[in-house]
């Protein structure tokens, strides 16, 4: 049992390492941004909004992933006794369910600004601008100067010779 369970363990290091070193393709959403950035590369707004979205994107998924994670750890808690000489201790963990009623909002509140700032609404918005419509004024309200001091630069793409 531990024999197998040591090769299986071995086995998945070895093929982990095998793919870490593997070339990476670039993700359809980074891409896109690369796209983008390169289309308005002159135009300061332009940048700002994308990193705008690019920014609540994250945040968006962070809400998710940590409402994820706490609610894997209050499903995994489980009742323990700890007996100790003449004292026993009992940690009775929370229910799973109320767990689960309290993180969904937090989840609900990241998937909505999953879906608000999209890729699909940053290319609409973009285009809006790009053809002379005013910002919406919540964008507008959102675009603070920190969205506009990060610096603009160009991608290149580098060739590359992937190791034998």
């Amino acid at each position: 049992m531990i024999k197998t369970l040591l090769i299986s363990g071995l086995l998945s290091v070895c093929v982990g390492s095998a793919l870490a070193q593997a070339p990476s393709s670039n993700l359809k959403s980074e891409t896109f941004k690369q796209r983008l950035r390169a289309q308005y590369l002159n135009n300061d707004t332009a940048q700002a909004i994308i990193n705008l979205y690019g920014r609540r994107q994250a945040g968006g998924a962070s809400w998710i992933f940590s409402s994820a994670l706490v609610g894997a750890r209050a499903a995994t808690a489980s009742n323990s006794t700890t007996v100790n000489n003449a004292y026993v201790v009992q940690d009775n963990s929370s229910n799973g369910a109320a767990a689960a009623l309290v993180l969904v909002p937090f989840a609900a509140y990241g998937l909505g600004k999953m879906l608000h700032y999209s890729n699909g609404n940053l290319e609409k918005t973009l285009t809006a601008y790009a053809s002379g419509q005013p910002l919406a004024r919540s964008t507008r309200r959102k675009l603070k100067r920190r969205f506009f001091n990060q610096p603009i630069i160009q991608y290149k793409s580098v060739d590359y010779k992937p190791a034998k």
